[in-house]
């Protein structure tokens, strides 16, 4: 069974409940400030151990794939070494299909039409964002939209937006709802 909430009767009801919300926002600000120092303190206490801890794992990472390249034939046909301390080796990315040297996108993309037509993309679609600019600048009437089979809609969200400085304690006089 839910809780019965109370519901303000007036106006002055609602300025007392929004100034609860004030309050609650200008605390909730204060403390969200307090703890983001506090974490700035922290996080410089332990920035240059961290900072030097990096760099020497970097240093190391850099010395075993000098010796990595060096010594591919200890990996044998594998990609990758077990190790007492971890597992070193490559890894491939993902594929990516790129434009050769002195080649460029038109004439790529050209020859593609010619050789391959089935890889080449016509993407058609609805730009909405113009619609919505046409309709509200006057260009288009919902009669123009609704004939293709659209139509323009807009919700509306209630919305609570608090004074920043700190409030008066509220007083309320709501009913049960």
């Amino acid at each position: 069974m839910k809780p019965k909430t109370k519901a303000p009767q007036s106006l002055e009801d609602v300025e007392g409940l929004l100034a609860q919300v004030a309050a609650a926002d200008a605390a909730a600000r204060r403390l969200t400030a307090q703890m983001d120092a506090e974490l700035t303190r922290v996080r410089e206490r332990f920035a240059p151990a961290l900072d030097a801890e990096r760099a020497r794992r970097e240093e190391a990472e850099g010395l075993i794939a000098c010796w990595a390249e060096l010594n591919k034939a200890a990996f044998g046909a594998r990609r990758s070494l077990a190790l007492t301390h971890g597992i070193i080796g490559w890894r491939l990315g993902t594929p990516a299909c790129r434009l050769r040297a002195r080649v460029k996108a038109e004439a790529a993309l050209e020859q593609v039409r010619l050789r391959l037509p089935e890889y080449v993309r016509n993407i058609q679609e609805i730009d909405r964002a113009a619609l919505i600019g046409a309709y509200t600048g006057g260009a288009l009437t919902a009669a123009d939209l609704e004939a293709c089979g659209l139509r323009i809609a807009q919700t509306e969200r209630f919305f609570v937006e608090p004074k920043t400085e700190m409030a008066a304690q509220p007083k309320t006089g709501a009913q049960v709802c």
